[in-house]
C-alpha cells in the first residue's frame, strides 16, 4: 500500500499529530535503514519519506525494529492511507 499525504489535505488535528511525531522522532536525523532483525517472519516493511522546505528524508523500518514513536506514526499513516484509498 502506498499513499501520498499532504498536511494541507488533512484535518488540522491529524496534521498536527503527524508533525509532532515527526518532530519527536527527529525524523531527519534517523538512519535510512532501521531494520534490526530482518529474519523475522511475516514482518511488514515500511518506507516513510518526509519532504520539507529543507529537503527530503526517507527511512525504512520493520515491525520489530521501529521505535515506539515510529510505530505510532506508522499506525496513523496506515489508517490515513486506508481512508485515502476508499
Amino acid at each position: 500500500m502506498a499513499a501520498d499525504l499532504k498536511p494541507d489535505d488533512l484535518p488540522d488535528e491529524q496534521a498536527h499529530t503527524i508533525s509532532e511525531l515527526i518532530d519527536d522522532l527527529h525524523f531527519d536525523e534517523l538512519p535510512e535503514q532501521m531494520m534490526g532483525d530482518s529474519n523475522m517472519p511475516d514482518q511488514f516493511i515500511y518506507t516513510i519519506t518526509v519532504e520539507t522546505d529543507n529537503g527530503k528524508h526517507t527511512v525504512t523500518t520493520g515491525d520489530s525494529s521501529a521505535p515506539e514513536k515510529m510505530q505510532e506514526l506508522i499506525q496513523l499513516l496506515n489508517r490515513l492511507a486506508r481512508t485515502q484509498k476508499k
